[in-house]
This record gives structure tokens, sequence and C-alpha cells, in this order.
């Protein structure tokens, strides 16, 4: 598919046939630099397509001094109430129209070849596997502080997360593909819309169809710095003393603390509805009578025995499904 140039804010740059859908919600310590850091990629996305949900903190105003600035490069969709995040990004989803589709967050930078590494491998899928086939490349992320200043670490090794395990059965416990660095084409994004208001995150889902009926890549270099900072929505905790300190007293205090595991099995159940493929064999598992659960778990295949990232992980996901009630 070819490249336009295009005259962009003093010079001449190729235009590739992506949309970015971004979502905002009191973003504005963050939004403008994230918006400059698209809009000079080395491959300009035709337009970035942005709605935001209810802002308190001043972001509405930014929004509009961006639009004077970016033109209608910037295209901005109603705000008629507040939806949540997934429901956010599926309205904007629907509103898309180009064959290729980024997801960005408010807070970050990207790297100016993010999505010219991106639209490289995708093509190169498509090429070999067929342009009608659900795909979606993604990368790891660089860990940068709120004034963009280096974390000296990525997010996939700092979370302990493998990127191979991108298999149905794995991805249905953890997702390994951060949504903000993912660029997928149009039949997957037709395959997978709209996002159900069961999916944990709109990522999620996404990265799960893919998985299910299509392919996933990895761009071998981070293409986005990831800002760490007190307002995330998610982070990178890291898995250090502090972390499963605080785990285990949830699990001790708190009875509702196996609701994380309980969405995602509702998640996977949700998938199986509207394909009518099982992707995990824990949902009707977790409806067994608890003494029942270990013993359904140690008979099942070796290919469909659920295991996350680690040894103490998988072992706390055992202890959940053991001790969660009906």
């Amino acid at each position: 598919m070819a490249l336009l140039p295009q005259m962009g804010l003093g010079s001449v740059v190729s235009v590739a046939p992506i949309e970015v859908v971004l979502p905002t919600y009191n973003g504005v310590s963050y939004l403008e630099a994230q918006i400059a850091s698209i809009y000079n990629q080395t491959l300009r996305p035709e337009r970035v397509l942005l709605r935001d949900d209810g802002s308190s903190d001043g972001t509405q105003a930014l929004i509009s001094q961006l639009q004077q600035r970016y033109g209608t490069w910037l295209q901005v969709l109603p705000a008629d109430r507040n939806l949540g995040c997934t429901a956010n990004v599926n309205r904007l989803l629907q509103a898309t129209t180009a064959p290729y589709v980024a997801l960005a967050d408010q807070d970050d930078l990207w790297l100016p070849q993010k999505l010219e590494q991106a639209l490289a491998l995708l093509q190169g899928l498509e090429a070999r596997l067929g342009a009608s086939i659900p795909l979606l490349v993604h990368s790891d992320l660089e860990l940068v502080d709120a004034r963009a200043q280096p974390m000296g670490c990525r997010y996939l090794e700092r979370q302990h997360l493998n990127p191979q395990r991108i298999d149905p059965v794995d991805l249905a416990l953890t997702n390994v593909v951060t949504g903000c660095t993912a660029l997928f084409n149009r039949p997957l994004l037709q395959m997978a819309l709209p996002i159900p208001a069961e999916a944990l995150m709109h990522d999620w889902w996404v990265v799960l169809v893919a998985s299910v009926f299509g392919q996933i890549a990895m761009v071998e270099q981070p293409g986005v710095l990831y800002r760490q900072h007190g307002a995330n929505l998610l982070g990178s905790q890291g898995l250090g003393v502090a972390y499963w300190r605080h785990r285990l007293k949830q699990l001790f205090a708190d009875p509702a603390a196996g609701v994380s595991i309980r969405a995602t099995l509702t998640q996977a159940e949700k998938f199986e509805q509207r394909y009518g493929l099982s992707i995990s064999a824990l949902p009707p598992l977790l409806k067994l009578p608890r003494p029942q659960r270990w013993l359904a778990l140690l008979q099942l295949p070796a290919d469909q025995r659920p295991a996350k990232h680690g040894l103490l992980r998988t072992l706390g996901l055992y202890g959940l499904l053991a001790c969660l009630p009906r």
C-alpha cells in the first residue's frame, strides 16, 4: 500500500494508512507531549481519533488548543458521557476506517520509528499469510519516570513475563501484549468488535482474538517510553518482596481478593459464548465444590493445565482456585 508524502509543520513526511485511537481522561500533564510524539513519527498516521471520557483537570481545554494546532489530523469524537476505559476505546475503534489501527495511551511517549517498524513487520506477515488473516504486532516498552527519565529496564523484564507465551491457553490467564504498543489490521478489528463489557481490558480482548484466529508477532525494539507515575491506571509494579507481601495481605484480609481471577475467567467464558471456542478449562472447574477442584486440575491434560508466568504466580493461582467460593 502506497505511502503518501505530506507537508507537516515545516517538513515533508510519509503518511501511512494508519489511524491511532487515543482515549483520554484527566491527562492534561502529559497529553500534549504524547500527541507530538505521534505526529513526529517517521511514518505519520493519517489521523488520530481522540475521545475524552469526562476529564475535570483541564484536559478538555487542552484538546481544543491541540485541535487548532493539528487541524483535521486530530479528530475528536463527541464526549456525551463517561463510559469507562474499555467502552471509550470501543467507541473509538468503531469509528476507525483505516486498514491499520494503533492503540495509544495519553501519558506515554512514542519513539520516532515505532509505527514504521510495526507496519513493516505487519505488512510482511500479510505478504506471507494473506491480507485477510487477523494480525497484531506489538513491542516491549522502555520504562521512564514522570519526567521521561530512563529507569534502566523494560516492562516485560520487570514484570517477569515471557512474550513467547501467546497460545490462547496462556493468554486466557496472562496478557503479555501491552495495548499501547499494538498495531493491528482491519480483519482483526472486524472480528474483535464490539469489545464486550465482560472484557477485562480492550487490548486483552483483541489479543485473544488474534491468538485464536490469526497471528501475533513482536517487534524487536521497544517503541514506547512507558511513564511510571502516581496516576497510572496500570503500571509496572515489579515482583519484589513488597508486591508479594501486599498480595498475601489481600488474600488473607479480603474474601473478594480473588476478584481478578474471576474476571479473567468471565472474560474467557464470554469469548467462548461469542466464538464457540473454549480458551480455558478453568471456568467450569471453578463451579465445582472446592474439595474437588485440585483433583480436577490434576486430571486436566498437560496442554490444558493452567500455568502463569513463574512458579509463585502459578502457586498463587492454584491457591485461589482451591479457596474461592463458587
